[in-house]
Parts: structure tokens; sequence; C-alpha cells
């Protein structure tokens, strides 16, 4: 009864969205393929460089006010950028070089990085000069992300994407481990100004690659149209195609509960479990791994055909986990290291089938708008939940505030898959999967 329905529905709009698809996706080919993974190993060894930059700076704003109001607002300073900017970045990457925009955003990120440098050697740094270049930093990332993400459909062949999307974050995770190791480390050893200097080397090593690699231009099959257009086919796309929005609900609600653990997991375990900088780096290592493990699991198992069904209950999975963390024991922390491994092993796998389904779903043309779009509704509660985290674990406690949003995010999630339209989209799936294969 339902397939009749979503056919009559999805018909015309999935057609012309394979159409498209399919013209463009030629452009993907071995030698594309060969270009992505080259361009993918220069952007780890600049991610290298951020994840210990953004750990230091985080460790110095802890340490520094102990204050979760604080780190609040510098994790708004860095993210409210990507909800505010990126819609306006992903139409600007589809209409101009997305090789450009990667290599002028990443330049700007560097040289932000290099002015708090200045201000550390200077004796100049305080909490507000650190959450003003925060923000610099995530105005710059608002127009790196949606680039970096529109070039994938156009370079990796359409039955690699999973794959691809799995490997990401297995090597993310491995990146976002090593930072934190390595910055806990030599923060032992050396000074802040001249810990900071590894990004700009690791910069250096990015663009070296990006100068090389051939990233092809898809904008002249998209054809010439004005700024506003462009932004509002991105919106008409995703409110068009059935369950794509209770999907982008869901995930607005998650974010929102689950911001309170990553604005204030250095507080967590500083001032509740009496915990240093190589505790926190421990949790951080396991909370990684767990994106590793999870991004491992993909990758070897080419993830879930019932794509959706298998993100719900990764999600359920993930936030029980999310509710152990909550209930660590004083400084035991290696309950809290598995903990957070159980909360986050889950995540790669909703993501990485999400992200699949609209890399395959929306034209080539509009990527970098349907995923700045995504991105920016799916986070736009977020810049709230950073901004309350604080102020309610003042006042409630950070487990006791931990504890609510697990035990909300269950039950948020259990009611979208029941009662919205969210279960279509695996019918959508299905009648792809056969207008594909009957096209060939």
């Amino acid at each position: 009864m339902h397939g009749v329905e979503i056919t009559k529905n999805l018909s015309h709009n999935l057609t012309i969205s394979l159409r498209k698809t399919m013209a463009m996706q030629a452009t993907a080919n071995k030698e594309t393929f060969r270009q992505y993974l080259l361009f993918f190993s220069g952007q780890q060894v600049s991610l290298l460089g951020s994840s210990i930059v953004q750990f230091v700076v985080v460790w110095w704003i802890t340490v520094e006010t102990g204050s979760p109001v604080y780190l609040s607002l510098a994790a708004l300073a860095g993210f409210a950028p990507l909800v505010i900017l990126s819609p306006f970045g992903g139409v600007l990457v589809d209409r101009f070089s997305r090789k450009r925009v990667i290599l002028i955003a990443d330049l700007c990120q560097t040289v932000a990085t290099i002015v708090l440098i200045l201000c550390f050697w200077l004796d100049l740094a305080s909490i507000y000069v650190v959450l003003g270049i925060i923000l610099l930093r995530g105005v710059f990332q608002a127009f790196h992300m949606p680039a970096v993400n529109a070039i994938i459909p156009s370079m990796v062949p359409q039955d690699k994407l999973s794959r691809i999307n799995s490997l990401e974050y297995v090597f993310n995770g491995i990146v976002q481990v090593s930072g934190p190791v390595i910055a806990a480390l030599l923060l032992t050893f050396v000074s802040i100004d001249q810990l900071l200097w590894i990004d700009p080397i690791t910069f250096v090593a990015a663009i070296l690659v990006l100068l090389i690699v051939k990233i092809p231009s898809v904008r002249s099959i998209a054809g010439k149209s004005t700024f506003r257009q462009d932004f509002t086919e991105g919106i008409s796309y995703l409110r068009k195609a059935t369950g794509f929005i209770p999907l982008i609900f869901l995930a607005v609600a998650l974010n929102f509960l689950i911001t309170p653990f990553s604005t204030l997991l250095p507080y967590f375990v500083k001032f509740d479990h009496l915990g240093g900088a190589a505790n926190l780096a421990l949790v951080q290592a396991f909370l990684q791994g767990g994106f590793i493990a999870g991004g491992l699991f993909m990758l070897l198992t080419k993830g879930f055909r019932r794509k959706v069904l298998a993100s719900i209950i990764s999600l359920l999975i993930g936030l029980t986990g999310y509710a152990l963390v909550s209930l660590t024991p004083m400084g035991l922390f290696w309950f809290m290291a598995v903990a957070v491994l159980i909360f986050t092993i889950p995540i790669p796998v909703t993501n990485i089938s999400v992200r699949t389904i609209l890399q395959i779903h929306a034209p080539l043309e509009i990527q970098g708008r349907i995923t700045s779009v995504v991105i920016s509704l799916a986070s736009i509660a977020t810049p709230v939940s950073m901004i309350l985290s604080g102020v309610l674990a003042s006042y409630i406690g950070t487990s006791t505030l931990f504890l609510s949003c697990a035990l909300i995010g269950i039950f948020v999630t259990i009611l979208c898959w029941f009662f919205t339209d969210i279960r279509k989209l695996e019918k959508l799936q299905d009648i792809q999967g056969a207008q594909s294969t009957s096209s060939v």
C-alpha cells in the first residue's frame, strides 16, 4: 500500500534526479578516483594540525577560566558560523572553482592561527582574543566544509561512495585520536605558542598536494543562474523529497541533545572527576577510537541495504552509551572511556548511511547546496544548546544534564521512526535501485 503511494509522489522527481545524476556520474572514473585519494591524503595532514590546535585551545580555556560557560561560548564561536554561513558557502562552491575555495579557506584559517600564536607570544592572549580567533576559523570552515564534501560524488564512482565515506571516518578518527595525544605529550615540553606552529606546517603540506590535484568542475553543466536561484534550489529539493524533512528534524533534535557532551567533556573530566590533560586525552582517544571502529565496520561490510533502519538502531545504541557516560563513578576514567566507545561506535553507521543517501540522490551540480543546507538545518539548534549547556550544567550538574539528554534522545528517536514518514526513505532507495537497473 505504501509502495504505491510513494511511487506516485516520487516517480517524476526521482526520474529527473536520476537522469541528472547518471549523466554527471560519468565524470567520476578511475583517474578522478586516484586524484581524490591524493587530495584526501593531503586534507588528513591538515586535519592533524587542526586537531592539535583544537585540543590545545580548549584545554587552555578550561584551565584558565574553570567555567563551563566559557567552554560553551568557545564551542558556539566555532560552530555558529557553520550554521549561519554554510548555505551561502554551499552556493558559492557550486558557482566557482571548488579547488580555489578550499585553497583560500585553508589559507585564511592558517593566518588566523598565526595571529593567535603572535598573541600568545606577545602576552596579549585573553579569553576574548581566543574566542575571536575561534570565530574567525569557524567562518572560513563554513566555506571549506561544503567544498570538500561537494567534490566527493564528482570524483568517486557511485559504487565506491559508501566505502569512501567509511574510509574518511576511519582516517579522520585516527587523526583525531593522534591530535589530542600528541598535544597532551608536547604540552609537557613546549609552550602553547610553539605548539600551535604545527597547524601552519601541516597546512603547507596539504596545499602542496592540493595544487597538483585536478578537481573537476560541474558548473558548466549546471548552467548560469542567480545566487538566489541557486540557494532556493537546494531548499526546494529537500522539501520535495519524501522522508528527508523528518530525517533533518531528528538530526536537529539529536544534535541539540548531544551538544552538551561535546561542549562540556573537558569540564566533566576536569571538575566532575578531578582529571587532568592526560585523562581527557584518554577519553578523547576512546571517543575517536569509536569513530574508527564504526568506520571500519562500515568499510568492511560495505554498509547496510536498509540504511535508515540501520541508522535508527545505531542511534539507540549510541544514546545508551551516552547515558552510561553520565553514570561514570568518580574518577573511574576507564569506565568513562568504555562508555564513550559505546556512544561513538554507532555514530559512523548513521552518518555514513545518511551521507551516502544524499550523495546518491542529489544531482552533482547541486551537491554543495544540498550538503550545506542539510548541515545548516541539522545544526540550527546546536548553538542554542551550546549556550544552554554551560548554564544548565552550573545548576543541575553535568552528569544529570548528560543523562537527561540521552533519555530524551532515545524517546525522540523512537517517536520519529514510528510516527513520521522517515521510513519512506527505504522505499525511495528501492525505487531508485529498480530504475537504475532498468536504465542499465
